[in-house]
């Protein structure tokens, strides 16, 4: 097998068009095979910019493994630039008709290697398992998260593969989905027992606590860039097992504006709700849809600063944000991503009317 190894902007334009076509056919092909939902299908505009986009703070590598000058394995790497430098977020895949000859082993050492004489020593990986998938029969064998929740079947194909390679369980995440446009009557529930969605464009009040919820759509104000890029910094670490995979990272206003300048080149909205208390940015979600697919949207980041946690802030933020998605997109679903010991976030997703659809396996390896 011929492996190549791509790094973000390498290309010239007519290469990227081919080079699309190919990926995000293979991506498919992957997906279909896991019995993923097409909402998880690959959108072209985000995978174009994985390969031209270049910024200071991320960059993406792909290795692309050919025979024949077919493509038929495929690996990457998402990078830190600012932070974690010695971190990389990797993934691999192998067609199903060229399975079971070695070829995922072969792309994945030579990401490997290539990663290690860059100084990327932890590697970071993950799977996805529908809901249906990881249910199989109890009596079978198990593979436990070091985090101490969860378990994934271990004879599944991801799972097997990742643990013969080296790779640690380290976390499992739930996967769900709400379906927002009727969710109406539950929010309705949750706003008799106090939880408040918002009563104008934009602003919401809480349960007479002194919290502030602001929504928006598109790039982050102004008066809150600081206040969301230091949430973003808190968000790297305060959620449960994000210190076993990563250090603190840096942010401030021009990172947030670059991930924002990200997600628009790939046709991406981001739509963001805000908790203030006295001015103070305390909580914020949002949810990215793209133009592509404009009826799916998925979760970016969530977080209640510590201090603030237990005033049921993030139930209301979710809550308020989905009231916004109904009200200025045609958003009608979201996905969101918990880790299976973060018991409350879980169950403010519930409130929220959220319902788990699979499961992700988080993986960790240090290279020698």
């Amino acid at each position: 097998m011929e492996i190549t190894r791509i790094c973000s902007g390498d290309l010239a334009d007519p290469t990227v068009d081919v080079l699309l076509t190919e990926i995000v056919d293979f991506d498919r092909a992957i997906n279909h095979d896991l019995g993923l939902s097409p909402d998880f299908d690959p959108l072209p505009g985000s995978v174009r910019g994985k390969l031209v986009r270049t910024d200071a703070f991320t960059a993406h590598e792909l290795w692309l493994g050919r025979i024949d000058g077919h493509l038929v394995a495929k690996a990457g790497a998402y990078l830190s630039l600012r932070d974690n430098t010695d971190v990389a977020d990797v993934y691999a895949g192998v067609l199903p008709a060229w399975r079971r000859r070695g070829l995922g082993t072969e792309i994945l050492a030579a990401m490997e290697g290539q990663l290690r004489t860059d100084g990327r020593t932890r590697l970071n990986g993950w799977c996805e398992i529908p809901a249906a998938g990881a249910a199989d029969d109890l009596r079978r064998p198990r593979v436990a998260a070091a985090a101490g929740t969860g378990v994934l079947p271990a004879e599944h194909g991801s799972v097997a593969f990742a643990g013969h390679r080296g790779y640690g369980l380290q976390q499992i995440e739930r996967c769900s989905a709400a379906h927002i446009r009727g969710a109406e009557r539950r929010e309705a529930t949750d706003a008799a027992e106090g939880w408040e969605s918002p009563a104008c464009e934009g602003d919401a009040g809480g349960a007479d606590d002194g919290y502030i919820i602001r929504t928006w759509t598109g790039p982050t104000p102004n008066e809150h860039i600081e206040a969301l890029a230091l949430l973003h910094q808190k968000m790297s670490t305060d959620v449960p097992g994000a210190a076993d995979l990563y250090d603190e990272e840096t942010w401030d206003a021009d990172r947030v504006r670059a991930l924002e300048s990200d997600r628009e080149f790939a046709h991406g909205r981001t739509h963001t709700a805000l908790a203030l208390l006295g001015g103070e940015g305390v909580g914020f979600t949002e949810v990215v849809s793209y133009a592509e697919r404009p009826h799916v949207a998925f979760q970016g980041a969530t977080l209640v600063r510590r201090e603030h946690r237990g005033n049921g802030l993030g139930a209301r933020l979710k809550i308020a944000n989905h009231a916004a998605l109904r009200r200025d997109s045609p958003v009608e679903r979201v996905y969101t991503w918990n880790a299976a010991e973060n018991s409350w976030m879980l169950a403010i997703n519930d409130r929220a009317g959220f319902n788990a659809v699979g499961w992700v396996g988080l993986w960790k390896k240090i290279l020698d």
